[in-house]
């Protein structure tokens, strides 16, 4: 009599019973985290101060004279905050100091007499800024000179005993 051979019994995986838990656990896992979150109020914010004086100093251009462009200082004084107290706007045809509203800088500068023969791109604008000014306000007079048209604006720090 031959024997007669047995079928191997099928296994059958149910991966839907084995799955569903775990993506369950790691959905549950991952709300948590997600709602538990609290990210800190200062994250994402920087603290950078303007450069020393000392630093300033030792790099100076020297420009050829036909490229000598009119050169007008905004001096930016801070507040024990960081906040802009007090601006000025300095240059060779126009001298205001105390101006205490950055709207009044940006009607100083558009009021700005054009050079002859070269308009705004004859115009420098140096921004003069106290060591402890908040970065922020520093872009918002960066922008105030853009916004006026003046794409030549270089920073430096405020003199000593100017803050």
């Amino acid at each position: 009599m031959a024997k007669k051979k047995k079928k191997p019994a099928e296994l059958e995986v149910n991966l839907g019973a084995m799955v569903t838990p775990m993506l369950d656990m790691s959905f549950q896992l991952l709300s948590f985290f997600v709602i538990t979150f609290r990210p800190m109020p200062t994250e994402g914010q920087m603290a950078i101060n303007m450069p020393k004086l000392d630093a300033a100093e030792s790099q100076q251009e020297i420009s050829p004279p036909e490229d000598k462009k009119d050169e007008y200082t905004v001096t930016v004084h801070s507040t024990a905050g960081g906040d802009v107290a007090l601006l000025g706007l300095k240059g060779p045809t126009l001298n205001s100091e105390n101006i205490t509203k950055t709207q009044d800088l940006l009607n100083q500068l558009n009021a700005i007499p054009k050079p002859a023969g070269r308009g705004k791109e004859g115009i420098s604008i140096t921004i003069q800024a106290a060591n402890d000014l908040h970065y922020s306000k520093l872009i918002e007079i960066m922008d105030l000179c853009k916004k006026a048209g003046y794409e030549s604006v270089n920073l430096m720090p405020l003199a000593k005993g100017g803050s």
